[in-house]
């Protein structure tokens, strides 16, 4: 899929990677290599801010493009969902909303166009309810 979506900074500061805290870190590392089809880079285990943690990191998708990890605090019994949106581009929607339900995940709300930017947008929420935003972009 070629993105003809503009880039640039202002500073000496590149955006990298996000991360994503959750509960069942194996669970929710199954949904998004199922549903969007990540690979798996790297698994590690550290302390960050004095607490233990686990994480798995996502290769990028797109050449130069950010990486997702997965987090769990390891002292943690549930992450707090709504804390962040992942957002994900795909040549077909419907298909990917299908695969989220089929892996536990839902549709938040109807796919919905924006015409201003000539888009479907769909709200996937994964089976611990973190929010996915997915773009269809039209050809």
């Amino acid at each position: 899929m070629a993105d003809v979506r503009p880039y640039g900074a202002t500073r000496d500061a590149l955006y990298g990677f996000s991360k994503v805290f959750v509960h069942d870190l194996d669970a929710m590392g199954r949904f998004y290599e199922e549903v969007f089809g990540l690979v798996p880079l790297n698994r590690h285990e550290d302390v960050m801010l004095g607490r233990k943690i686990d994480e798995i990191s996502y290769q990028a998708t797109t050449s130069g493009g950010s990486e997702l990890t997965l987090i769990h605090y390891l002292d943690s019994k549930a992450p707090s969902a709504g804390e962040s949106v992942q957002g994900f581009t795909t040549t077909d929607v419907q298909a990917l909303v299908r695969r989220a339900e089929r892996a536990g995940g839902r549709l938040a709300e109807p796919i919905r166009r924006i015409e201003e930017f000539k888009i479907l947008v769909a709200f996937v929420l994964d089976p611990e309810g973190h929010i996915n935003e997915v773009v269809q972009l039209d050809a």
